[in-house]
């Protein structure tokens, strides 16, 4: 019985940050898969490559390019604007929700992103 090789696929979005943002701020990453976007809030002083280590031990394989991606189409900016402020505030989808658009966020807008490609081998036999 032959296995057949299943991979996940998912896209890792870097924000762009100024200097003074990231002085006061955790940065925030996003990762876009097939279900949607997933904000993760790092540390204060995490590293691109602390990030891409800890995906590494998750199974993921991180392509060494990036495609910089700037200024997205505003539904595009929309939904990643609503998941940086949630990650950032970890509040409910719903106050998020009433929130964006406010100017309310202490982060501001982010509208250029470096993204890698991810993937890793499915657990499907």
């Amino acid at each position: 019985m032959s296995r057949q090789r299943v991979y996940e696929y998912a896209r890792l979005w870097v924000p762009l940050y100024d200097a003074a943002a990231l002085a006061v701020l955790r940065p925030v990453y996003l990762i876009e898969a097939a279900d949607g976007f997933e904000g993760i809030a790092a540390e204060k002083n995490t590293t691109l490559m602390g990030l891409f280590n800890d995906l590494g031990r998750r199974g993921w394989r991180i392509e060494a390019t990036a495609q910089r991606v700037s200024h997205p189409s505003p539904e595009f900016q929309m939904l990643i604007d609503a998941t940086l402020d949630e990650a950032d505030h970890a509040v409910s989808p719903d106050e998020v929700a009433h929130a964006v658009g406010t100017g309310g966020d202490p982060a501001g807008v982010v509208s250029e992103f470096d993204v890698y490609g991810m993937r890793r081998r499915g657990r499907h036999a």
